[in-house]
């Protein structure tokens, strides 16, 4: 882990950053990022994406450019938590239909 945290230091990578050890089928750990240190998550990769999104609203961060588009998606959608921030017509569409199927149920 220290030299994945190593890694990020020398990229100069400063978001919040997800890392799991192990393989698809068999995920080990689940670790968030912030600010150099790791933080076990153990209730999982969703638990994980929920709370990185959850700590970039809570520091008022910007999402990396790499994952802007897909982390404001989840943000609209799972948390849903709206902002100024457009989403492309793809992503609105899909919300859209996932918004429907959840009202359907």
């Amino acid at each position: 882990m220290e030299d994945v945290i190593k890694s990020l230091h020398e990229q100069n990578i400063l978001h919040p950053v997800i890392i799991i050890l192990g393989c698809r089928e068999d995920i080990s750990q689940v670790f968030l990022t912030v600010e150099g240190h790791a933080l076990p998550i153990t209730m999982g990769v969703v638990s994980a994406v929920d709370r990185l999104l959850k700590v970039h609203f809570i520091l008022n961060m910007e999402y990396a450019v790499q994952c802007k588009h897909i982390l404001h998606f989840l943000q609209r959608s799972v948390i849903e938590v709206a902002d100024d921030m457009p989403l492309s017509r793809g992503a609105a569409d899909l919300l859209v239909y996932l918004r429907n199927k959840k009202r359907q149920n």
